[in-house]
């Protein structure tokens, strides 16, 4: 069953770099149901996104949730959406024992059926409690299930976080976090307040009237309007206190029990064992790759691999521009590789993929960063050996071979660690109140 939103006529949309649809909105305040204001037009945008996830609102998808519905026997209310992914939408809700704020994450009723992200926080909470990383893990505080028009649906009450960490960039004027804080990257979200100030500080939910492609009657199984994300983001240059919370377990397993799992991690982040089709024997060094990727942006202002639409094949050749050839089992197979490169490893003459045929490898693109581009002018401690540390740290990371990656305890050994990240979190701690648990 197919629906689509309403696009209403002469709306103003603002810039974005994502792919937005125009709207024209009522506002409204809070109404609902129970499971387990003043009329104002207002122009918002849609992420396409968004629109397509409508076509899950089915039987096995998502469950129709409005503003003000009531879970589990009334003690959770629904005050504003948080976001969504493939397996879930997630809500802010109002603790009616505690009177404090929670985030609903409600689960397909498909993937309610196979989800155990619940026993993989609980498997994660159950570890040694002094491990310096526990912190960063938002603790499980209530699961329940209810049944609905679309099937049967778990629910996970967590402590509401902050935007994320790619959001707070894009909403910077230089995609870039300071300096410290990026040695020391997180953020965190303190809502202590009231419906009516949350609503003032973060805007009332706005709504978009959906309604079925075929012009039928939506029925019980979609909502009558779909809900735009509240807007968290804080501007990543404005940060300077925060804290990372590592948080949706949704594809996770544990290792010991899942040999030769199947990764969703998306292509860009993804390491290059899944693009050969290869069994991912060594899980944590898939992660190991994963997070070196994500630190490389988390530091800078760009992604470490720039392709158009997340193409495979532009990655792969993005991953040996930037680290040379990879092992002679992938290179030999790799189907498109004459797209790329000739057989001794250079640019073919005639290439046409879009983007330039030049080698621009790790060392140049820690340089291209945006982080200065002259060792004056750069502000990290190029001088003491910061560059070349951290160079040496995601060259590790990033390595080809799974096996030549180091375990993520090594990791805390290496001289990037010792002398400039680790620091700067312990001066971030010391200059103010963190999160705990």
């Amino acid at each position: 069953m197919r629906y689509r939103i309403d696009p209403i006529a002469n709306c103003s949309v603002r810039a974005s770099l994502c792919p937005k649809v125009p709207f024209s909105v009522p506002a409204s305040g809070p109404r609902g149901r129970a499971y387990g204001g003043a009329d104002a037009s207002l122009s918002v945008p849609i992420r396409a996104t968004q629109s397509k996830s409508l076509e899950d609102y089915a039987p096995g998808g998502y469950h129709p949730t409005l503003i003000g519905d009531a879970f589990c026997s009334g003690r959770y209310v629904v005050v504003h959406k948080l976001g969504f992914g493939g397996y879930s939408t997630i809500w802010l809700a109002r603790d009616q024992q505690t009177q404090r704020y929670v985030s609903l994450k409600i689960l397909t009723a498909r993937a309610s059926r196979e989800c155990h992200e619940a026993d993989i926080i609980q498997h994660l909470m159950k570890g040694d409690p002094t491990h310096a990383g526990k912190r960063f893990i938002p603790p499980l505080l209530d699961q329940f299930s209810f049944d609905g028009p679309n099937g049967h649906h778990r629910c996970l009450i967590e402590e509401p976080a902050g935007c994320s960490i790619s959001k707070s960039k894009e909403d910077s004027a230089d995609f870039m976090f300071p300096p410290d804080a990026a040695r020391s990257t997180a953020a965190q979200l303190h809502l202590g307040l009231s419906t009516v100030e949350l609503y003032k500080r973060f805007g009332e939910p706005f709504e978009v009237p959906i309604r079925r492609v075929d012009g039928k009657p939506g029925g019980p199984h979609a909502p009558p309007h779909a809900i735009y994300p509240m807007t968290l983001g804080v501007p990543a240059n404005e940060l300077d206190d925060q804290e990372v919370i590592i948080s949706d377990y949704g594809t996770s397993f544990i290792v010991s029990q899942t040999p030769s799992p199947t990764l969703h991690t998306p292509a860009l982040y993804a390491p290059p064992e899944d693009f050969f089709h290869e069994p991912i024997t060594r899980p944590a060094a898939a992660d190991i790759w994963t997070l070196g990727v994500n630190l490389y942006e988390v530091l800078g202002e760009r992604p470490l691999f720039e392709t158009f639409a997340w193409d495979r094949d532009d990655i792969i050749g993005e991953m040996i521009n930037t680290l040379s050839q990879p092992p002679t089992r992938w290179w030999d197979s790799w189907a498109k590789r004459s797209e790329f490169f000739d057989a001794d490893g250079s640019w073919v003459a005639d290439f046409g993929r879009i983007g330039t045929p030049v080698f621009r490898r790790l060392h140049q693109r820690l340089w291209d960063m945006g982080r200065g581009e002259t060792e004056q002018t750069c502000v990290w401690d190029v001088a003491g050996g910061e560059l070349r540390a951290l160079e040496g740290m995601l060259r590790a990371m990033i390595a080809f071979e799974p096996a030549d990656r180091p375990t993520a305890d090594q990791l805390l050994k290496f001289e990037y660690m010792t002398k400039w990240a680790l620091p700067a979190w312990e001066r971030q701690k010391r200059a103010g109140p963190v999160r705990d648990h």
